[in-house]
């Protein structure tokens, strides 16, 4: 049983992560407009490299997960989301937050998909526990 709550809080915590790193470009809007005089068109182009980046790293990300395990590339994109979040936070240039948001969604497809076979594993040892 120890192991099963173990696993749940990890899933509870990596959708945590996945969820607030999503979310909390919008509220960076108004001050990445007005430190860099963007207008809302150019913008859009930091979402737009945050979120493409689901969509090209799915199937390597599945790849990946087919050959190692969930364990290795979750710890490898949680290590390139905290890559990118420095880079975001310590220097500052459009150009280099477009690609650490890149770098940023693309760990969150990579958690997203190493965490769905978990919650399948999770939910099938939550229900197996409670008929005994």
């Amino acid at each position: 049983m120890q192991k099963n709550m173990y696993t749940i809080g990890l899933i509870f915590l990596t959708f945590f992560a996945i969820s607030f790193l999503s979310n909390i470009i919008g509220s960076l809007v108004p001050d990445i407009i007005e430190s860099f005089d963007l207008s809302l068109t150019l913008f859009g182009f930091l979402p737009f490299a945050f979120f493409i980046a689901y969509g090209l790293m799915s199937i390597p990300a599945r790849i990946l997960v087919e050959k190692f395990g969930e364990k290795k590339p979750m710890v490898f994109a949680f290590s390139i989301a905290f890559l990118g979040a420095f880079l975001f936070a310590i220097i500052p240039g459009f150009k280099l937050y477009l690609v650490s948001l890149f770098l940023i969604g693309a760990s969150m497809a990579k958690l997203q998909v190493a965490i769905t076979p978990l919650l399948r594993v999770a939910g099938w040892l939550l229900v197996r526990t409670s008929y005994k």
